[in-house]
């Protein structure tokens, strides 16, 4: 099983599947939170936006490293002709 799950899914992957699942599981108890009590606690809603803002940092970071990535291509192949 820890074969099938390491095919599947990278590492960069993984901490994004599993900061997405938090974040849906705090957002189902925030709104659990704001239907029972009117009111949700400004701990929980500054966890929601680091959590936010984890997800979002992860993501500039895969696609900053994926353009560098490119960019570098495209310079070796220009340099071999």
């Amino acid at each position: 099983m820890n074969h099938l799950f390491d095919k599947v899914f990278s590492v960069n992957e993984m901490r994004i599947s599993v900061l997405v699942i938090i974040f849906f599981i705090t957002s189902v108890f925030a709104l659990t939170m704001y239907v029972t009590d009117k009111d949700i606690t400004d701990n929980l809603l500054t966890f929601l936006i680091t959590l936010t803002c984890a997800i979002a940092g992860i993501n500039v970071m895969n696609m900053t490293k994926d353009s560098f990535t490119i960019f570098k291509e495209k310079t070796e192949k220009t340099k071999a002709k």
